[in-house]
């Protein structure tokens, strides 16, 4: 989603990895037009727990999968962050979302 947030300040927060790229502009602007926020853009963590995808050499870092919520529900999100280590037979962390 990129750390890059002017003009979706709505969506999402500057809490995100890298450079945003088609498929996150596409992402922010159905964000945009339904009303939701991006949660995982919404809390300040270093990027281990806001990677969901680690390269198998280590070295590359993404945030590739995405939990969103409606904007009403916003203040309810105690918190978003990936848990690596959890035996799920894939190359992606778990996403797990905490509501208060």
């Amino acid at each position: 989603m990129g750390k890059d947030n002017e003009d979706m300040e709505q969506v999402m927060r500057k809490q995100g990895m890298g450079v945003r790229n088609d498929n996150g502009e596409r992402l922010c602007e159905f964000c945009q037009m339904n009303g939701y926020v991006i949660t995982g853009t919404l809390f300040p963590y270093k990027d281990i727990p806001k990677a969901t995808w680690v390269s198998p050499d280590g070295r590359t870092k993404n945030q590739i999968d995405h939990v969103l919520e409606k904007k009403e529900f916003r203040t309810s999100i105690a918190y978003t962050r990936a848990y690596r280590g959890t035996d799920v037979s894939s190359d992606l962390y778990l996403v797990r979302v905490k509501l208060e």
